[in-house]
């Protein structure tokens, strides 16, 4: 028993040294660090996680084989076939991640079933299960037949120390790594399979050794990576004229409660702008759909637009032109460590501390309202609204007659219902009082982040619905000089920064530099749109929406987004997105 305990520990360390070189292909997919702790984490980490899915795998699928059938013969034939399914295996993960950044799921081997002729394009791919068993055979007879001289040399605990020194020194240092913000460490958590490193944010956050404010302070000091080529090419952009620009972003709005009746001073400024009415955000979700109004990119380049710290191009632009930038609005939004990047071209205008937040809406617009008033030079001022998402409207406020909704819904959903078009109300009131007191010149746009659900099923439940009424949202742009009309083509958040770069910056880059969409004023030109937040995202075309998580776990739904079970996805669809969410990738 003992020469056979001892086999099966040198077969396994020779298939921890084949599964590293196997696995070098994903540092060639997602590039070397650029610094030398990132370089030294690297190789301490792929050795140290595929020493130990080794020892796992021997663990369960060899060792007790040993101890039930003690026979050479068959547990060196056994343990070649498991050693070359297992490899098999980390082979087509790593050509599933060059192709689209994901590792074996069921739900990438059901994108990888219906795409099996790219990625299998190599015959040598398919001849190398015959080549890794004759291989293993091979290894196994090799080390039987040597496995006393092995014995003799007493180098098995020096074997072992190394191994597990990298596997613990890898993940103390990703400890210290994702409580330091230190992206070039941090960026490589998904470049392998089965891998997840220690953190310690909560452990710290339980014993006061660090809290929100200290983890955003650490994001904006932190180095940038250059995961990223954004924009492909530099920008080429002469504007001649330079307006002022007010964008007022309403969390939580949903377009089809926009009415005469809930909101009559919005209606009157809709008859003076470009009323985009099948308008759709990027999100479900606040921050989420902010990020999809600026940036215009897709969900899949957040993280590495967050760890690059690249705000958007259409800031930067606008920055470049000698424009001053300032965000009014709840300071919680320029706090959040998720949106550093994004605004760092903004000056943060202070708030008064109020606890409702219709109240701090009120304080948002009058300091907007003496902010333009006093403008020196353009300026491109950013308001985010929040009441509508919490219901709120100021104490002794007199709001519109309730109404019997159209829709079904119990009585928790009814009551939410009238509360909220009592608070968009409220918002119409405080939009008429600030566009009043804006001047003709001003380009104005007015837009959601997201839309909104009247539900009690909690976060959860909201995260994973991208239904109309969760994403659909007002935009209306007034571009000065030009008449006002009604568009009613499909339009999404991805449209705004191509508009803004081409009407308002005039820039000559094609657009595809720097978004994913075409502008506002053009029909899309991908049959889909892209939503997501951090848990979530979801692709919707003419045949329906498909909504994926984080565990690659998915839904579809009809066009009245009602789910259809049993639905299989619509692959060349997403093989077209995986596709598009590559594009901006250095490496």
């Amino acid at each position: 028993m003992s020469p056979l305990v001892l086999w099966g520990h040198w077969f396994t360390f020779a298939n921890i040294l084949l599964a590293i070189l196997i696995a070098s292909r994903y540092v060639l997919a997602e590039g070397w660090p650029s610094t030398l702790l990132g370089q030294v984490y690297l190789v301490a980490n792929l050795i140290g996680h595929f020493s130990f899915l080794g020892f796992v795998v021997y663990l369960i699928a060899l060792f007790p084989v040993t101890l039930l059938l003690p026979n050479s013969r068959i547990l060196r034939g056994y343990a070649a076939v498991v050693a070359t399914v297992a490899l098999s295996a980390l082979v087509f993960d790593t050509q599933i991640f060059t192709y689209y950044r994901l590792h074996l799921s069921p739900f990438v081997l059901d994108l990888a079933s219906s795409d099996l002729n790219a990625l299998l394009k190599s015959p040598v791919l398919l001849l190398l299960p015959v080549g890794l068993m004759a291989l293993q055979l091979v290894i196994a007879n090799a080390i039987w037949k040597r496995i006393h001289r092995i014995r003799r040399r007493r180098i098995g605990s020096r074997v072992t120390t190394v191994l597990v020194s990298c596997f613990v020194a890898s993940h103390l240092v990703h400890i210290w790594a994702d409580a330091a913000v230190y992206r070039p460490i941090t960026y490589q958590d998904d470049m392998f399979p089965l891998h997840y490193p220690f953190t310690a944010k909560g452990f710290m956050a339980r014993q006061g050794l660090m809290d929100d404010q200290t983890l955003t302070e650490r994001v904006r000091e932190a180095t940038p990576t250059h995961q990223l080529n954004y924009p492909l090419a530099p920008m080429q952009c002469s504007i001649d004229e330079q307006p002022n620009v007010l964008m007022v972003i309403v969390e939580a709005w949903r377009a089809d409660l926009v009415d005469q009746q809930t909101m009559p001073n919005l209606m009157a400024f809709a008859e003076q702008s470009h009323w985009f009415t099948q308008h759709r955000s990027g999100s479900n979700e606040y921050g989420n759909g902010i990020y999809s109004l600026l940036y215009s990119m897709l969900p899949a380049y957040e993280a590495s637009l967050i760890a690059d710290k690249k705000p958007p191009v259409v800031t930067e632009q606008l920055k470049a032109a000698g424009y001053k930038l300032a965000i009014f609005g709840s300071e919680e939004l320029s706090e959040s460590r998720s949106m550093v990047a994004l605004l760092s071209d903004f000056k943060q205008v202070p708030q008064p501390s109020v606890w409702e937040p219709a109240e701090q809406d009120q304080a948002t617009v009058s300091q907007l309202i003496e902010h333009l008033g006093s403008a020196q030079g353009p300026e491109f001022a950013l308001a985010t609204l929040n009441a509508p998402a919490y219901y709120s409207t100021p104490v002794g406020f007199v709001g519109i007659p309730t109404v019997r909704p159209e829709q079904k819904m119990n009585h928790a959903q009814r009551v939410l219902f009238n509360q909220y078009r009592q608070s968009l109300s409220f918002i119409d009131g405080e939009l008429g009082r600030l566009l009043d007191a804006v001047d003709d010149n001003t380009l104005v746009i007015l837009t959601g982040s997201h839309g909104n659900l009247f539900t009690t099923d909690g976060n959860a439940n909201m995260r994973g619905n991208f239904s109309d009424p969760a994403v659909q949202v007002p935009m209306l742009v007034r571009m000065p000089g030009q008449k006002p009309r009604t568009i009613t083509h499909a339009s999404s958040h991805y449209g705004l920064v191509p508009a803004l770069m081409t009407n308002l910056l005039q820039c000559d880059n094609p657009i595809r530099d720097y978004s994913v969409g075409e502008s506002l004023y053009q029909p899309q030109a991908l049959p889909y749109l892209v939503m997501g937040n951090d848990r979530n995202f979801a692709i919707k075309s003419s045949k329906g929406t498909t909504v994926i998580n984080h565990h690659g776990e998915y839904r579809v739904y009809n066009n009245e987004y009602r789910r259809q079970r049993g639905a299989s996805l619509d692959v060349p669809t997403l093989i077209n997105m995986m596709e598009e969410g590559r594009r901006f990738l250095s490496h």
